[in-house]
């Protein structure tokens, strides 16, 4: 795994598209050896130390970011604690995501407040006693904070009985990973309408751009089957979509590298002001950076 790519190599596969002025890397993580990983776990992460993710930014020009925190960490946020920490001694603005429980002391809610979290994340399998069934409790301890949530489902069917409740919502929502739809702007992809009716619901909900590599076939043309969406997002709500890298698993994980996907990215949004808002406006305003 390179360090990051050069100067000459951003340039040469990206051509004149980039940089975004502004551009936020809205979902990312870093995986340093030493920091405790949860017991139960869904995957083991490979080594990304923050000195590569430092060195991207910086090749691609990116100075705003957003750490989200693994859900192989559970609840433990030492490691996106840190991560903040280091980005902004390196002059990048960051903020912060973490994983919390609904029972989480106080004390230790506003410490992570005064760190730079401002949101927390739930997963709808991947940590014990944080699933879909706790996204009431989890918004409560949130609202106080004026802290958003951001959800991570397994299977996009899932917003549709998740839908009351999140049109109810007493914090801001954003869909993780495009809302994991994979299903194609079909009108009838019942996944894809009932997140499309709540981001016309509610106008602090928000979609990342982001891990759309692995909501596709794996063929020859395997970021085709998520173009529509894609395009269907950005044409309907195009100041609520969000771009984000989610290294490590871009640089790590053997599915193409982080210029393609950045480069497919592009293609998809020709017109330089929605390119702004989806690489920059919309999560400068969403994350405060």
């Amino acid at each position: 795994m390179r360090l990051a790519p050069s100067s000459d190599e951003v340039r040469a596969r990206l051509g004149d598209t980039w940089p975004v002025a502004g551009a936020i890397d809205c979902h990312a993580h870093v995986f340093e050896r030493g920091f405790p990983l949860a017991a139960s776990r869904a995957f083991d992460p490979l080594p990304y130390p923050l000195e590569y993710y430092l060195a991207w930014l910086r090749a691609l020009g990116v100075g705003r970011c957003v750490q989200v925190n693994a859900s192989c960490y559970g609840f433990d946020n030492s490691a996106t604690r840190y991560a903040l920490e280091e980005c902004r001694a390196a002059g990048i603005a960051a903020r912060g995501v973490a994983t919390i429980h609904p029972e989480i002391e106080e004390i230790e809610l506003a410490k992570l407040a005064g760190a730079g979290f401002i949101g927390a994340r739930l997963t709808a399998s991947r940590i014990g006693g944080l699933g879909t069934g706790a996204f009431e409790a989890l918004a409560r301890r949130c609202a106080p904070h004026r802290w958003h949530l951001e959800i991570n489902v397994d299977d996009c069917d899932e917003w549709v009985a998740l839908e009351p409740r999140l049109a109810a919502s007493p914090v801001p929502v954003v869909f993780e990973h495009l809302g994991t739809v994979r299903e194609g702007a079909r009108e009838d992809a019942p996944g894809l309408r009932a997140v499309l009716r709540l981001l016309e619901k509610r106008r602090d909900f928000c979609v990342k751009l982001c891990s759309f590599y692995r909501l596709s076939a794996r063929d020859a043309m395997r970021f085709r089957d998520v173009a529509p969406v894609v395009k269907r997002f950005a044409g309907e709500f195009s100041d609520r979509l969000m771009w984000g890298s989610n290294l490590l698993a871009s640089n790590g994980g053997g599915v193409g590298d982080d210029l393609e996907l950045i480069g497919v990215a592009l293609e998809w949004l020709p017109d330089a002001r929605m390119r702004e808002r989806v690489f920059s406006k919309n999560a400068e305003r969403f994350y405060g950076l």
